[in-house]
C-alpha cells in the first residue's frame, strides 16, 4: 500500500482487526585419504597444478618402475559427479551447500512454498522474480510497504508470520508489478480525481489479489492456513449475495471486487501510516504536489 509519496504503498490496516492489517563444514576428506604416502602427495600436488586429465596421461607413460607408476597400482583419485573432493572447487561447493539458511531465508522458503499452492499467488511471485524485486522480512514498521522507484523493494513487517507475510506480499506485488509496467498513476500528470481513482483501484486489486491466493488454493491446502488475508469474509459474503441473486459468476466477481473498493472509502480500511481513509490520503497527497502550502511572509 502506498505512504504519502508515490512510490510507497501501505499494506491495508483495519480498525476493526490490527492482526490484518555459519560456520562452513570442514574440508571433506576422502575414506582413505587421511595419511597419503609421499608419492601420492606428490600426485595430488602434481593434480592440483596441472589439471587430472595432464597427471592420468602422465601416469601412462611412465616406466614401471618410476615412482610415477606407484608400484603398478591406479592413481587413488576418488571422484564425484562434479570436482573430485580434493580440488578448491569442489571444496568451496560443498561448504556453501552446507551453509546454514538465515532465519528469513527460511521464512522466504516458506512462504513461496505457501504461494505455489494458488494461481495468484504463483503469479505474485512470478512478478517479483522477473523484475527482481527484493523483499525484506525484517521491517519494523510501520505497516508493510512497496518502495519504487522501479524495480523497488518489498518490505513486510517483521512480526508477520508465513501465511500473513505471504498475503501481504501477493498484495505489495500487484503495487511492485504497476511500478515496473509503468501503469502507476503519475501524480504529476494526473487530476485529483483520476489520480485518487486510479490508486484505490490498485488498491482494491492488490487486495482481492491477496484474496484469491487463499480462496484460489484447495480445500486440503487451505486447512493448513489459519490465517486470512485482509477482507476475506467481506470478499465471500458479497460474492455469495450476488450468486444467490442469480447473478453470473463474472458479475459475482466484480460485486465482490467492489465490495472491497467500498471498504476503502467508507472506513473500513484505513492507511497503516495515518490511519485515514485511503480516498482522503491520496487526496492529500496529490494536494502535496500541486497544491504546496504558501510560504510564510518575513
Amino acid at each position: 500500500m502506498s505512504h504519502a509519496r508515490t512510490t510507497v504503498s501501505n499494506t491495508p490496516s483495519s480498525e476493526a482487526s490490527a492482526s490484518h492489517r555459519s560456520v562452513a563444514p570442514e574440508p571433506v576428506v576422502g575414506d582413505g585419504f587421511e595419511n597419503p604416502v609421499p608419492a601420492f602427495s606428490r600426485l595430488v600436488a602434481l593434480q592440483r597444478a596441472a589439471g587430472n586429465q595432464v597427471v592420468q596421461r602422465m601416469l601412462r607413460g611412465a616406466t614401471p618402475g618410476s615412482t610415477m607408476a606407484l608400484r603398478g597400482r591406479s592413481p587413488a583419485v576418488q571422484r564425484h559427479d562434479g570436482p573430485t573432493i580434493l580440488s578448491p572447487e569442489g571444496e568451496d561447493k560443498g561448504k556453501g551447500e552446507a551453509a546454514e539458511k538465515t532465519p528469513e531465508a527460511k521464512k522466504m522458503e516458506d512462504i513461496r512454498a505457501m504461494l505455489d499452492k494458488s494461481a495468484a499467488g504463483k503469479a505474485a511471485i512470478a512478478v517479483i522474480d522477473k523484475y527482481k524485486v527484493p523483499v525484506d522480512l525484517k521491517y519494523p514498521g510501520p505497516g508493510s510497504v512497496f518502495q519504487g522507484p522501479a524495480p523497488g523493494k518489498i518490505k513486510i513487517l517483521a512480526t508477520k508470520t508465513v501465511a500473513e507475510a505471504a498475503f501481504t506480499l501477493v498484495h505489495e506485488a500487484n503495487h511492485a508489478e504497476a511500478s515496473n509496467l509503468g501503469t502507476k498513476a503519475d501524480i504529476n500528470k494526473l487530476g485529483r480525481e483520476q489520480y485518487v481513482k486510479s490508486m484505490l483501484d490498485e488498491e482494491t486489486t492488490s487486495t482481492v489479489n491477496a484474496i484469491l491466493s487463499k480462496l484460489g488454493m484447495s480445500a486440503d491446502d487451505r486447512k493448513g492456513v489459519t490465517a486470512s488475508p485482509v477482507l476475506q469474509a467481506r470478499y465471500e459474503k458479497a460474492k455469495k449475495a450476488a450468486l444467490d441473486a442469480k447473478k453470473s459468476a463474472e458479475e459475482a466477481e466484480k460485486a465482490a471486487w467492489q465490495s472491497i473498493r467500498d471498504a476503502f472509502t467508507d472506513g473500513t480500511l484505513v492507511t497503516s501510516n495515518t490511519k485515514e481513509a485511503y480516498d482522503i490520503y491520496y487526496g492529500k497527497a496529490w494536494d502535496k504536489v500541486h497544491k504546496p502550502p504558501e510560504k510564510e511572509s518575513l
